[in-house]
């Protein structure tokens, strides 16, 4: 049993603070948006400030297939797009509740123009292929720098050239493989151990040529084995609203 003497006082004022900041912490830690299959979500392609009109109320519900209801965005409100969907649009706007941002119905907004969709159709299918060879550390032709640099990591050296056909740049990537290496050494009582140790070599180079800002050539050399098949993916497609 705790004595008089042993109790712990706290300031009530040092508690509030610590209670409050704890409180902050909370509201800034927001949960990740769980992303819907098979939608498709334009900030993964650059698009910003589509807006759209909302032709009649509109719920919005924090699901594809409903899910939680988050409110109703009123006639003739602005809304920003967010993600398309087979069943309805990803939005975000001001509804009763303050904003939001969920699915609606597609038919209460104003409708999207057939090409838009085409396009943001045709480059999620390109990323889907980009993120196979990403997945795998491979590179194809009409990919980017950034989707190089994810899929290769760093390169070793970079060159670049500018003429009136525009810019040609060169990376150069170390290839490595995992060789085993017999290796013989004592133990604390004096005697032989032979052990195997697995070492890091270069097994060849990759070099990797970018016609204005995308992948027309790749050239490995310098003892680099069975090469996989160089696979040509379409290239980026500008998303016009």
């Amino acid at each position: 049993m705790l004595t008089t003497n042993e109790l712990t006082i706290f300031p009530v004022k040092a508690c509030s603070l610590t209670i409050a900041a704890l409180l902050t912490l909370s509201t800034l830690a927001a949960p990740p948006i769980l992303r819907e299959p098979g939608a498709t979500y334009l900030d993964d392609f650059g698009v910003k400030n589509v807006k759209l009109a909302v032709l009649s109320d509109a719920s919005v519900y924090s699901l594809l297939n409903q899910g939680r209801f988050l409110g109703i965005i009123g006639k003739g409100r602005p809304v920003e797009l967010l993600a398309v969907g087979e069943k309805g649009l990803r939005v975000r706007g001001m509804a009763q509740q303050g904003q939001v941002s969920g699915w609606v119905d597609a038919t209460v907004l104003t409708p999207l123009k057939p090409e838009f969709l085409e396009s943001l159709r045709a480059n999620a299918k390109r990323k889907a292929e980009v993120d196979a060879l990403i997945a795998k550390n491979e590179v194809g032709l009409n990919m980017t720098h950034e989707e190089v640099a994810a899929s290769l990591g760093k390169a070793q050296k970079k060159t670049s050239k500018l003429d009136a056909a525009g810019r040609k740049e060169v990376w150069e990537f170390i290839r490595y493989t995992r060789v085993p290496q017999d290796t013989t050494s004592y133990d604390r009582e004096g005697r032989l151990v032979h052990s195997t140790v697995w070492v890091k070599v270069p097994a060849g180079k990759l070099s990797v040529t970018f016609d204005n800002s995308l992948v027309s050539a790749l050239e490995q050399s310098e003892g680099t084995t069975e090469a996989p098949p160089v696979r040509v993916i379409p290239a980026p497609i500008i998303v016009l609203n």
